[in-house]
């Protein structure tokens, strides 16, 4: 599966995740938010990369955000980490996904999988189905760099 797309982003939202420093003055609201967004993209890179591991071994994908969407699970990784800890999480997370994303097939990325879904606030929102190819296009257009994109405007705002 070609994930070059998906690897341009991820670079980007590293980058604008690498600006911010701890030293970086941003009111506690902004911090929060930061925070939130690293923990919940490390999460959800788990979770996927737990899924696209049963694909290529034959079991049924599921992919169920509940945990990266669990507002105690968020906070309890924030208090036990640093914002250099929860940036190397994104990182080490984003690179075991994308070794096991480089070699699905073609059957793999065509295949359907179950998607969970589950709001900020931790609650059952639908269940859906789309394909893998489906599922990183649209991480790669849309839900990566709209994380990018409000790491960026936090520090710009700060």
């Amino acid at each position: 599966m070609d994930i070059t797309k998906l690897a341009s982003a991820y670079s980007e939202l590293l980058t604008a995740a690498e600006a911010i420093t701890p030293d970086t003055a941003l009111v506690p609201e902004t911090r929060a938010d930061v925070d939130w967004r690293l923990c919940h993209i490390a999460l959800a890179d788990e979770i996927i990369a737990n899924a696209a591991r049963d694909q290529i071994t034959g079991y049924p994908p599921v992919i169920d955000n509940q945990p990266s969407m669990d507002p105690y699970r968020i906070t309890s990784t924030i208090s036990a980490t640093s914002h250099p800890q929860r940036v190397d999480s994104v990182r080490r997370n984003w690179v075991e996904l994308q070794s096991i994303l480089t070699i699905f097939t073609a059957l793999d990325a065509d295949a359907q999988l179950k998607l969970r879904i589950h709001d900020r606030d931790g609650a059952y929102m639908n269940d859906s189905t789309m394909t893998w190819s489906a599922l990183i296009g649209l991480r790669a257009s849309q839900h990566i760099p709209g994380h990018r994109d409000a790491l960026v405007q936090a520090l710009a705002r700060h």
